[in-house]
């Protein structure tokens, strides 16, 4: 007799019948209840791998009202000691010498000291020039001495701001000089300041001359007035604007200084009165922008030498710039020129 089969051999044993008979269960229910129960056994078994794998370590819980503060040992005192080590005694911290690394940093901050200065006065310097000229334009020399007077005053405490804020830049110049130098410099603030007042103390001390004779932007705001208030007259020599104070030399004494030039308004080209003045930046003449833009029209790259007399400076026309100060400054000597000769000629009918 054939062996039974494996799926014959797989039976459910159920509680014995009434009449003690047992019953086989069917096969093919017997096939998918084992089938069913091979799926269902995998699918218990996948979840179980997955847990595995991402099972963690669990820590153990801390209470942290049952933690107790640190007891000091040897690591916390030296950690201690460390944070003592790290703290600065401000009070009596002092100045660190600067090195050569420090140079660029001096020379940058000069730089910004020279920036501001240059962009808050260069305009200023102007603006207190045109007020002055236009001042003595409008009124007569006689009464124009108090309102030029107080003008005059504002323009010498922008020149001495101006001092004051290049004794900071020059001074900083000098410590990145000394340093580019290889030298050490102690006591940096100290030092700085105390340069600076030396400075400043230096230029409080000196005579009106001394302060601005020497000062371009002073001299041309004294010449422009005068320019305006004598029209066709020699412009005098700085020193002749400007008084005498105990300390000057005597100007006797005084090295031999040329006088100023009467301006001349004419364009050497046309020799008649400049218009829409153009200024050579290569000889400083002036002439007439479209005297000038014709007499260059067929020169080459070296230009041609300058039409006024005297002057063999090469010029092209990128040496030239427009200059509308002078053009100013031809406007308000044509109105006091025709206000004169109105003047003249009253008199002239009173006479009569």
């Amino acid at each position: 007799m054939p062996p039974a089969s494996k799926s014959r051999q797989r039976r459910v044993r159920r509680a014995p019948s009434s009449d003690h008979i047992e019953e086989e269960e069917d096969p093919s229910q017997k096939h998918t209840d084992d089938v069913d129960n091979d799926e269902d056994s995998e699918e218990d078994v996948q979840p179980v791998r997955k847990k595995a794998s991402v099972k963690k370590e669990k820590k153990p819980k801390i209470n942290r009202g049952d933690t107790e503060a640190p007891v000091a040992g040897p690591s916390n005192t030296n950690n201690n000691d460390d944070d003592d080590d790290d703290r600065i005694d401000i009070q009596n911290f002092r100045d660190q010498p600067l090195d050569k690394k420090e140079g660029a940093k001096l020379h940058g901050i000069a730089q910004d000291w020279e920036m501001i200065r240059k962009q808050i006065h260069q305009s200023s310097f102007r603006l207190v020039k045109d007020v002055a000229i236009s001042l003595a334009d409008v009124m007569e020399v006689g009464e124009a001495g108090e309102a030029l007077d107080e003008v005059d005053s504002i323009m010498k405490k922008l020149l001495d701001i101006d001092q004051e804020m290049r004794s900071h830049e020059d001074t900083l110049n000098n410590l990145h000089q000394a340093l580019m130098r290889g030298e050490v410099v102690e006591n940096v603030l100290e030092t700085y300041k105390t340069e600076v007042k030396r400075r400043v103390d230096e230029h409080e001390h000196k005579t009106t001359r001394q302060k601005y004779a020497s000062i371009e932007e002073y001299v041309t705001f004294k010449q422009g007035i005068y320019e305006v208030q004598n029209p066709g007259e020699a412009i005098p020599p700085i020193k002749d604007l400007v008084p005498r104070e105990d300390g000057d030399p005597s100007d006797d004494d005084d090295e031999l200084e040329i006088g100023g030039v009467t301006q001349d308004f004419k364009c050497p080209i046309t020799l008649m009165v400049l218009e829409d003045p153009m200024t050579s930046k290569v000889c400083g003449h002036s002439y007439s922008h479209a005297a000038i833009e014709e007499f260059l029209k067929k020169s080459g790259r070296d230009g041609k030498p300058c039409p006024a007399s005297g002057c063999n400076k090469r010029i092209t026309m990128d040496h030239l710039k427009v200059d509308k100060e002078l053009e100013k400054r031809i406007k308000i000597a044509a109105r006091r020129q025709r206000r004169q000769e109105e003047s003249d000629d009253d008199d002239d009918e009173v006479i009569e």
